[in-house]
């Protein structure tokens, strides 16, 4: 268990310093930390390891940083009027993953992590897909191997005329709570091999 602190160096694979924790955010149904924002992208925790006084490190460099989603979209917002501060933070130092609904008592948020825990969030059927802050539309399939690993999930474009495309599970950069983030711009996903039923 590791605690995070506002301000300290997140460093990239290449040891290049990304930037800063910014804000760190929690989903309150879990009671568990999440992301932290560096450089204004939720950077999930799982992707961070301590590197002693150096701060954190993480497995990534600087261009896939500004891959991931960006901290102002509408899934992360401002912490319920019931949370406290934990000793030493300000209400302003975290974000909440929206739609996690909790109790009426004081909340306080975590400010630890777990390196190595398993991702929590997941891809689900009906999950939200995003391009930046355009939702290209949902996922309508999970598919995976032998093995069960995700592979690629069927998205059903927001757009009514649009046919259900295949998104290889590579072109994914974070998911948060269920929603998904891609690197597909819009006009990508229309060149994305096609999916029904006996293909």
């Amino acid at each position: 268990m590791r605690e995070l602190h506002i301000g300290e160096d997140v460093l990239g694979k290449d040891g290049e310093r990304l930037g800063e924790v910014d804000l760190i955010v929690v989903d309150p149904a879990a009671h568990r930390v999440t992301h932290v924002v560096v450089d204004g992208h939720l950077l999930g925790v799982q992707r961070l390891r301590d590197a002693g006084p150096d701060g954190l490190a993480a497995d990534l460099d600087r261009d896939t940083l500004k891959k991931l989603p960006v901290s102002d979209h509408e899934h992360v917002g401002e912490p319920g009027s019931n949370w406290s501060a934990p000793f030493g933070y300000q209400l302003g130092n975290f974000l909440a993953i929206t739609g996690a609904l909790i109790g009426q008592a004081p909340y306080q948020p975590p400010v630890h992590f777990d390196e190595g825990l398993e991702d929590v969030h997941e891809i689900t059927e009906g999950s939200p897909v995003w391009s930046g802050n355009h939702r290209l539309g949902e996922v309508e399939r999970v598919l995976t191997d032998d093995s069960g690993a995700v592979t690629e999930f069927v998205i059903r474009p927001a757009h009514i005329l649009a046919k259900p495309r295949r998104v290889p599970i590579g072109r994914v950069t974070e998911v948060v709570g269920n929603n998904v983030h891609t690197d597909l711009g819009p006009d990508e996903l229309e060149r994305l091999p096609g999916y029904s039923e006996i293909s």
